[in-house]
């Protein structure tokens, strides 16, 4: 009897602490797993677990979890890793017998509700399939290089016939990584655009197509506390209070506890751990305090001239113009050369003064590589200065640069130049003549709040002229209510100019001094259409 008083006994401390420990943790329900996967808090099946603004949908038959997308695609759930907060979808299957996949006339592709903590990860390197000829001069990568042709000939995913209408001459396969804006929402499919896609994880280009592992992954944000309408909605250390921003109440975390969104509990935080990071800080403070001293006892002695060596200082110069390109030493210049190019280090030459002195302009070729209109400066009197030439290279008159990538800024980039690798002088007219287009419209030269067919500036002028429709998109304030005739001629005479910097082939654009030869006529004819309108107006005056 006393052995078994003492068994119930025991039981019951064991319930006691067992009940305080829920309690003190106050978790939140965890959905039941959907078949062999499980489905970790906040993410929801049903509303009776989880937080619904992360809801999957747990089919009952087949016991497969989905995740559903806007205008009626879903996509089958393969895992989830939730101390990543990240889970991986696959793509849409295969309409039978064709190039293009079931959310394509289902919904044009996969579409994320945007109010909701879902996005695509960067981690997606996504191949298009089936597209317009017209994307071979937009952004994504289109050309028979593209790694999508890899991914149709030799992954083993896709079967010869398919790969064949997938990725044909007239209709071609392209390339991009997934994650930025908008593609961080949506990945677009469209009769006029491409009809299928696929995503690869972690694309490793060392492995063979055939071990890249299939999948698009999504990632979700952290969840808030849970909202609450009074005290009974929350239960252990937590407390039903206003949130720090709008009118929303949530069961927040008592003193001492913090909320873990991973488990959806309020934990009790580790005060030795505390004190650890504290003693942390503290010699990081002390260990910081001696290497500055050091490194300020070591520019004394270097100012102080002590410990000089002037052949070890030569060589350290020498090996700082090293460039990037093949380690191979940047051209050293003579004095002579140098007075040659400054005319004499002439004043009329001089940019301004830097920490090493006065600095001039040297009259030698560039490829500037990075164009654009934040890069081109006007002082109070408007007078433009290029800025940034972080990507220059040394040009040499009628050769061309070949790059291991294309460097530039989107939006701005020679089409050439990004398929080839093949910098010319031609690749900077093309980029200004989009700094051209900006100008006249007042439009980014990439805008992703535009619609898709308009998010490059260039094609879409490019588009509108071939229309006839170039003076609908210039900026109208140009214009005016009833612009003038100088002012339609001029308007006119710049976007011409504008569009011959842009075509397509480098061969067919002017060259750059032939471009300023072309602003400097145009102004000519703007001035002497001008010209008799003032003459009549100082008529009527006098």
């Amino acid at each position: 009897m006393t052995k078994l008083r003492g068994k119930l006994s025991c039981a019951f401390n064991s319930l006691v602490f067992l009940l305080h420990l829920f309690q003190c943790s106050s978790s939140q329900k965890t959905c039941p797993n959907c078949g062999a996967i499980e489905v970790p808090y906040p993410l929801s099946t049903n509303s009776d677990c989880g937080d619904l603004d992360y809801s999957l949908r747990c089919d009952p038959r087949s016991q497969k979890l989905y995740f559903d997308s806007l205008n009626g695609s879903y996509y089958q759930v393969l895992k989830i890793e939730a101390s990543l907060q990240r889970m991986v979808v696959q793509p849409s299957p295969w309409l039978p017998g064709t190039c293009v996949t079931q959310d394509m006339p289902a919904s044009e592709g996969l579409w994320l509700n945007q109010t909701l903590p879902f996005n695509i990860t960067s981690s997606n390197t996504i191949f298009l399939f089936n597209c317009s000829p017209r994307l071979l001069v937009s952004p994504l990568n289109c050309t028979p290089a593209s790694l999508c042709h890899r991914y149709l000939e030799s992954s083993g995913h896709v079967d010869a016939k398919r790969a064949l209408e997938c990725a044909s001459g007239l209709d071609p396969c392209c390339t991009f990584i997934a994650g930025g804006m908008p593609s961080a929402y949506k990945i677009r499919l469209h009769n006029s655009g491409c009809r299928a896609f696929r995503s690869i994880l972690d694309l490793d280009l060392k492995k063979p197509a055939s071990q890249w592992e299939e999948g698009l992954e999504i990632q979700w944000a952290s969840p808030p506390e849970p909202a609450c309408k009074s005290q009974s909605d929350c239960s252990g250390a937590s407390k039903c209070a206003p949130a720090s921003k709008g009118n929303v109440f949530r069961c927040l975390c008592d003193r001492n506890y913090y909320w873990d969104h991973g488990l959806g509990i309020c934990s009790k935080k580790n005060t030795s751990s505390s004190k650890a990071r504290i003693i942390l800080k503290v010699s990081i403070g002390v260990v910081s305090f001696f290497v500055l001293a050091v490194v300020v006892a070591a520019i004394r002695v270097k100012k102080s001239g002590l410990f000089s060596n002037q052949p070890k200082l030569a060589k350290a110069r020498e090996q700082m113009f090293k460039s990037s390109n093949g380690w191979k030493s940047a051209r050293m210049f003579s004095l002579k050369e140098v007075k040659k190019a400054t005319n004499g280090f002439s004043r009329d030459r001089i940019l301004g003064i830097g920490g090493f002195g006065e600095v001039h302009k040297a009259y030698t070729p560039i490829y500037h590589r990075d164009v654009k209109s934040t890069n081109i400066l006007l002082d109070d009197d408007l007078n433009a200065k290029v800025a940034d030439f972080g990507l220059s290279r040394l040009a040499s008159p009628g050769l061309s640069h070949v790059s291991t990538c294309a460097q530039g800024t989107l939006g701005y980039l020679d089409p050439e130049y990004y398929r080839n690798y093949q910098l010319t002088d031609k690749s900077d007219v093309y980029s200004y003549g989009v700094v051209l287009l900006e100008v006249l419209t007042s439009k980014k030269a990439i805008d992703f709040s535009r619609e898709e067919d308009d998010v490059n500036l260039a094609i879409y002028v490019s588009q509108q002229a071939k229309n006839g429709l170039i003076m609908e998109v210039m900026d109208q304030r140009l214009l005016g209510g009833e612009p003038s005739a100088p002012t339609v001629t001029s308007v006119r005479l710049f976007s011409e100019l504008a569009l011959a910097c842009l075509r397509e082939k480098k061969g067919d654009r002017p060259k750059m001094k032939d471009v300023v030869q072309e602003l400097q006529s145009i102004i000519e004819i703007i001035n002497q259409e001008m010209a008799p309108n003032e003459a009549s107006v100082e008529i009527k005056q006098s």
